[in-house]
Order: C-alpha cells, then structure tokens, then sequence
C-alpha cells in the first residue's frame, strides 16, 4: 500500500460543494470565510483607485462604491473572525448583522458595478477602455463572491 486515500474514499465534488457541506457550522470554515471576506474588501480598495485615475467618468467611481463597500466587508470579514475567537453575544449580533448588511451591499456594489458599463456622467460619452472595463468585471465577480460568503455565513450564525 502506498498509504494514502483510495479513490473510493475521496469526497466527489457534489459532496463538498453541497448545500449541507458549506453550511457545517466549523470555526475554521468560519474563520476562513472572514480572512476571504477581509480579503475582497482589500481588493475593493486596491481596485479602486486605478479605476479612479482611469476612468473618473464612472458610475461606481461617482458614488464611491469600491471604497464603502470595500469597507464594510473588511468590517464584515473583522466582525466574523473576532466572533469565531470570542462568541460572546454582542460580537455575535454584531457578525450577523455585519454578514447581513456586507450581502445587501455586496448586491448594490455588484449592480452599481454592471450599470458603469451602460451609464455614465451627463455630457460625457460612455467609452470605457479595456484596462477599466476589466476591473469594473472583477469588481462585479468579487462583489459576487462576498454576498455569497456572507450569505452563507449569515445562514450559519442563524442556524446555530
């Protein structure tokens, strides 16, 4: 035997992206999804400001979006970690609540994201070259990823 796991032994992909497999209530998942929520908002920052310097015309450069949201999931992400380390019930209410507002945001962010590429400033005409219309789609993606995980750890911190 060479030691290590047979093929009937590992998990297929439907068993670990199962609905009941990511809902598992784990403090290292949990922590996980809160170093990933920090993580997109650091990358909601970073991405914003050449976004600004390239393409101030914008929509989601008028209202801000890279930064607030950007913001609010690294407050998100903070909130989850701190409760997986100190699950007393204010940190705890404070993580749901977080979790649900990052999801709500994320979706604004996501939306605000795909309009900057129908909209723009009155009296300007909307051409976006291809430096900024690729980060405006990683923006939209990642915007994506953190309602999930914040979706999902919603979902957790109710359950349980």
């Amino acid at each position: 035997g060479g030691g290590g796991r047979g093929v009937d032994e590992m998990p297929s992909v439907f068993d670990v992206c199962s609905p009941a497999n990511i809902l598992r209530n784990e403090p290292k998942r949990i922590r996980n999804f809160g170093v990933v929520q920090i993580m997109i908002g650091f990358i909601h920052l970073g991405f914003g400001v050449p976004l600004y310097y390239s393409a101030t015309y914008v929509l989601a450069i008028d209202l801000f979006t890279p930064w607030w949201a950007g913001l609010v999931f690294i407050i998100s992400g903070a909130l989850t970690m701190l409760n997986v380390d100190s699950p007393e019930p204010k940190v705890s209410k404070a993580a749901k609540i977080s979790n649900t507002v990052s999801a709500v945001i994320a979706g604004i962010a996501a939306a605000a994201y795909l309009l900057s590429t129908f909209i723009a400033k009155s009296g300007h005409h909307l051409y976006i070259s291809r430096g900024p219309l690729i980060l405006l789609f990683l923006l939209f993606l990642y915007a994506l990823i953190e309602m999930f995980f914040a979706i999902v750890v919603s979902i957790i911190y109710c359950k349980g």
